[in-house]
């Protein structure tokens, strides 16, 4: 689940930045909905399943803020590493962003489950309640299935 992110770099010079995530794991690409005046702390809680792919232990993570009438901005980018997940069945745990030019860019919040995983006991209770979202590919052709804006 994408809970969220802190402290985030700042592309806006008047409104508050729009941020929205996309997550790639192999050939399988998810985003999370806007974040409308989300700024530098936006929040998500956005669910996306995957199947877990053999040999391939990260997830990547890109951060952007959506533009009405340019492209969409960079925010961030980071690799998610899956080992924890994987051997646990759980981690919650915020990972770093780094900027096109490798400074910091904020963190990404993600509370991950693994149900097959060696051991299938969380250790402890998550950070945030777990809330179902839709599952689907960005950019997406139909509506959402809660008030979002598309980052399309």
């Amino acid at each position: 689940m994408v809970v969220g992110c802190n402290n985030l770099k700042y592309n806006e010079w008047i409104s508050k930045q729009d941020p929205y995530v996309c997550v790639e794991y192999g050939s399988y690409k998810s985003r999370t909905c806007v974040c409308k005046d989300g700024g530098k702390n936006p929040t998500f809680q956005e669910k996306f399943v995957y199947n877990v792919i053999e040999g391939l232990g990260e997830l990547n993570i890109s951060i952007w803020n959506k533009k009405t009438f340019t492209n969409d901005d960079f925010i961030g980018s980071g690799k998610i590493q899956l080992a924890k997940v994987l051997s646990n069945g759980y981690d919650d745990s915020a990972w770093p962003l780094k900027s096109k030019t490798g400074r910091h860019a904020g963190e990404v919040h993600l509370t991950m489950h693994y149900s097959t995983a060696n051991n299938q006991e969380t250790p402890y209770e998550p950070l945030a309640p777990l809330y179902g979202a839709s599952s689907a590919q960005y950019p997406q052709d139909s509506s959402y299935s809660r008030d979002c804006t598309p980052a399309y």
